[in-house]
């Protein structure tokens, strides 16, 4: 259970990194991650957000991915101002929903090592498990879809063909 720990506290370090610098510098976490820390937490947070960055996030990448590309968008100040207020509400719910998987987790591993576990305990933990994890790969899905909404019809044209483009050299596979 302390590897899990160790990966919950480094995904909190990149969802703070990846959702406002101003959250990483606070807690001063990413400065102590090593890259492989780094990568492990991102891949801990792809198999327990129920997909949610190979299948939602693909077609819909959300608040920070439109600021990183502000300039290809032409964002308004107003535009600008709104997608950093989803991408900061939404690093905030999330890391939430991170510290409530890693409770459920944890109940779950107390109840399950005491000598003579309930059916009904085990039972209410992996069920309070498997509502932490859903929600954790719930929980950004309204704000990239909020963010979405912000743009105008030309700027979501460019949206979908950036976000296509984007997936494409994110994923191509190398040639061997």
């Amino acid at each position: 259970m302390k590897s899990v720990k160790v990966l919950l506290s480094s995904i909190t370090a990149i969802l703070l990194l990846s959702a406002s610098s101003a959250y990483a510098l606070s807690l001063g976490q990413l400065e102590t991650m090593s890259p492989s820390q780094k990568k492990q937490a991102q891949q801990y947070f792809r198999s327990h957000s129920l997909g949610f960055s190979s299948i939602f996030k693909r077609y819909h990448p959300g608040p920070y991915w439109i600021l990183k590309n502000k300039s290809a968008f032409h964002l308004t100040p107003e535009q600008i101002q709104r997608e950093g207020q989803l991408k900061d509400e939404m690093a905030m719910h999330t890391i939430e929903d991170d510290r409530a998987l890693q409770r459920a987790y944890d109940k779950y591993e107390k109840d399950a090592a005491t000598a003579h576990p309930t059916l009904a305990t085990i039972k209410k933990d992996i069920i309070r498990v498997g509502k932490a994890e859903t929600r954790l790969g719930w929980e950004m899905v309204p704000y990239h879809l909020q963010g979405y909404a912000l743009l105008n019809p030309a700027q979501k044209v460019t949206y979908t063909q950036l976000a296509a483009k984007t997936w494409a050299q994110d994923h191509r596979t190398p040639n061997k």
